[in-house]
């Protein structure tokens, strides 16, 4: 089996995550299925929402290639990329793609033990706007392409910032993601 990994804080998840999501199916036929790894706390910025909501925003992601999987939650505290990689593959004993955007290439100098990371898991790079990739990708890093892949600048930070604005998100974020923000009244 070969399985694909996001992680993230998803805090909310929107509409560039499904894009992401759909697309390396698509292209990427050996991929069986893609877990959704909601952070229980991410290394270098705080979450705005509870671990919970984020969580629960995250489910309409769900399908039958796409689950979630509570590894980080479960762990406590902020998690590296290493050890999630190793406990999903304990756990699956699959082959894992570990999927980034082209902006965190740039930070993958600061990860926790990356050297071992590259050992351990393959490494798909997703464009993402406006981060253009480095002329030469680290070792063990491919990126995604297509003639008609659908890029965004849809972010997290964004929406929360629109929502903080009053300004509208539909179409930003899954109708099931946007009703969960206004009943639970998040980001404001």
């Amino acid at each position: 089996m070969v399985i694909g990994i996001l992680g993230g804080s998803f805090d909310p998840p929107h509409i560039g995550h499904y894009f992401v999501i759909q697309q390396i199916l698509e292209l990427r036929k050996e991929i069986d299925k893609i877990l959704l790894v909601p952070a229980f706390q991410h290394q270098w910025k705080p979450a705005f929402a509870s671990v919970e909501d984020r969580n629960n925003m995250l489910k309409c992601f769900v399908d039958n290639r796409v689950e979630i999987s509570d590894v980080e939650i479960q762990r406590k505290g902020i998690s590296y990329t290493i050890d999630t990689i190793k406990q999903l593959k304990n756990q699956t004993g699959a082959e894992a793609y570990w999927i980034v955007g082209s902006d965190i290439v740039y930070e993958f100098e600061r990860w926790e033990r990356k050297d071992e990371l590259k050992k351990v898991a393959h490494f798909l790079v997703f464009p993402r706007d406006p981060y253009h990739l480095p002329e030469k990708l680290p070792q063990g890093f491919e990126c995604i392409q297509d003639k008609y892949l659908i890029t965004t600048n849809i972010s997290s930070t964004i929406i929360r910032q629109r929502i903080k604005m009053g300004k509208d998100i539909t179409h930003l974020v899954p109708e099931k993601v946007r009703r969960y923000i206004i009943r639970h009244k998040l980001y404001a």
